[in-house]
C-alpha cells in the first residue's frame, strides 16, 4: 500500500499541471509569430540589397501569417514601394490605394498617400496627385508634410509646363525646411522658361510667306534660311525669265517648282518652330529632372515620418 496522502498530491499537481498548460499560448502561435518576425527580417534584408519583387513576395508572406501584427501596415506601404521602385507603376497606384483602404487610420498613411501622389505623377495622372496633396495640405498644414506635399505638387505642375504654378506652389515652402534648398534650385531652373524664350510657329510661317527664309532666321536656323531663299528666289527669276522670252511651258514647270520651294519653305518653318520649342524644353527637362528623382522611404515604427529624399 502507498504512503498515505500520496494519491491527493499527485491529482494536486496534475491539476496546476493542466491549469498552466491551458494559460500558456498555443505552440503554434509561438511558432507562428517567430515565423512572421523572421519573415519580416528577410523581406527588409532583400529591401536594403535592393531585391524588390523578391521583397514583395515576403511582405505578402508576413501579412498572411500575421494579418493583424503590428507591422503589418509597413509591410502593406513597403509592397506599394516595391512595386515603386521597380517601375511597375499600375502595381504600385493598386498596393498603395489597398493600403489605405486597411491602414488608412495608421501613422503610416501619410506615406502612403505621399506614394499614391508621386506613382500618380509618373502615370501622368497630375490632377489626380494633386487632389492626394490638396488632401494632406488640408489636414497637415504647417507641418513638414506640407512642404513635401508642395514640392510634389510643383513636380506635378512641371510635368504638365504649367512653370507659372509650378512655380508658385515652390514659393509656400518657407526657408526653414528641409526642402527649402531643393526648392530654390528648382525655381532657379524654372526661371528660364518663359514664353519670350519660345518660337511662334505662326509667326515663323507668316515670315516665311512675307521672305523666304525668314521664318528660319526667326527660328535660329540661318543655314537653312538661306537655302530657302537662295533656292526659291532663283527659281522664281528664272521663271519670270522664261516667260520673258515666251518660253511658256518652261515657264510653267518652272513657276510650279518655284511654288513648291515657297510653300515647302513656309511648310519648314512651322516645323522648325515646333522643333525648336521642344528642344528647349527637353533642356528645361533635362535641368529640372535631378529635382524630380524623389523616392520615398518608410521606416517601421510607432510614429514614423516622411522622408523625400532626392538622388542626383
Amino acid at each position: 500500500m502507498g504512503r498515505p496522502g500520496w494519491r491527493p498530491r499527485v491529482l494536486l499537481v496534475l491539476a496546476l499541471g493542466t491549469f498552466l498548460l491551458w494559460l500558456a499560448p498555443p505552440a503554434t502561435d509561438l511558432w507562428a509569430d517567430d515565423l512572421a518576425e523572421t519573415t519580416l527580417r528577410f523581406a527588409n534584408h532583400l529591401y536594403s540589397q535592393e531585391e524588390y519583387y523578391r521583397a514583395i513576395g515576403e511582405y505578402k508572406r508576413y501579412l498572411f501569417l500575421a494579418p493583424e501584427g503590428g507591422e503589418a501596415p509597413f509591410a502593406a506601404v513597403r509592397i506599394a514601394e516595391c512595386y515603386a521602385h521597380g517601375k511597375r507603376w499600375s502595381e504600385a497606384l493598386g498596393a498603395a490605394e489597398e493600403f489605405l483602404r486597411a491602414y488608412g487610420s495608421s501613422p503610416l498613411a501619410v506615406q502612403g498617400r505621399m506614394l499614391k501622389a508621386r506613382v500618380l505623377i509618373e502615370l501622368g495622372k497630375g490632377e489626380e496627385a494633386r487632389e492626394e496633396l490638396r488632401h494632406l495640405l488640408d489636414t497637415h498644414p504647417g507641418e513638414p508634410v506640407a512642404a513635401e506635399a508642395w514640392y510634389l505638387t510643383a513636380i506635378s505642375l512641371a510635368r504638365e509646363s504649367r512653370w507659372l504654378e509650378a512655380d508658385e506652389a515652390l514659393r509656400q515652402i518657407g526657408s526653414q525646411s528641409g526642402r527649402f534648398v531643393a526648392a530654390q534650385g528648382m525655381r532657379q531652373v524654372l526661371a528660364q522658361a518663359p514664353a519670350a524664350k519660345r518660337k511662334d510657329p505662326a509667326v515663323a510661317g507668316l515670315l516665311a510667306a512675307v521672305l523666304p527664309g525668314a521664318g528660319h532666321l526667326y527660328c535660329e536656323r540661318p543655314g537653312d534660311g538661306a537655302i530657302a531663299f537662295v533656292f526659291t528666289g532663283a527659281f522664281a527669276w528664272a521663271t519670270v525669265e522664261a516667260f520673258q522670252q515666251d518660253h511658256q511651258a518652261v515657264g510653267i514647270g518652272l513657276g510650279f517648282i518655284a511654288l513648291s520651294f515657297y510653300g515647302g519653305n513656309i511648310f519648314s518653318a512651322v516645323n522648325v518652330a515646333h522643333k525648336y520649342n521642344d528642344r528647349e524644353e527637353r533642356r528645361l527637362r533635362l535641368r529640372l529632372a535631378p529635382y524630380e528623382e524623389l523616392s520615398l522611404e518608410v521606416h517601421p515604427g510607432p510614429a514614423p515620418s516622411v522622408r523625400l529624399t532626392l538622388s542626383f
